[in-house]
């Protein structure tokens, strides 16, 4: 494809997406840039999990996303949270996001965390 096929199919179809597959799973973000991230039924659970509350006070963490399909019933505790440590969170609502992911503490640079998955726990 020739620069000027390559402007025009841009600007037909915008510019292509970086790992849209992975950013599909942690609600628009790339993988690089997540501190910690909690399943759907992770976040449906009464309790906060401790380790939230350390990736919102990391030094590196900018936000906190939440999954919109979620209820706010279930949802709010993290708000609360995220309020309170002063740190901005957002409600994505995009039909396109698939998978598991509830919740996630992002940088807005990479931080490279191995492991950024929270074990299951009963309670609290």
């Amino acid at each position: 494809m020739d620069d000027t096929e390559q402007r025009l199919a841009v600007g037909i179809h915008g510019a292509p997406e970086l790992k849209r597959e992975e950013k599909r799973i942690y609600l628009g973000e790339f993988r690089e840039r997540i501190i910690k991230i909690l399943s759907k039924k992770q976040v449906s659970q009464k309790f906060i999990y401790p380790e939230i509350i350390e990736a919102l006070n990391h030094k590196q963490s900018s936000k906190m996303l939440i999954d919109g399909e979620l209820r706010d019933q279930l949802t709010d505790k993290y708000i609360a949270l995220a309020k309170q440590i002063r740190k901005p969170y957002t409600v994505i609502h995009d039909p396109r996001l698939k998978g598991e992911t509830g919740l996630v503490v992002v940088s807005d640079k990479a931080v490279d965390i191995d492991d950024i998955e929270v074990k299951t726990r009963e309670s609290e």
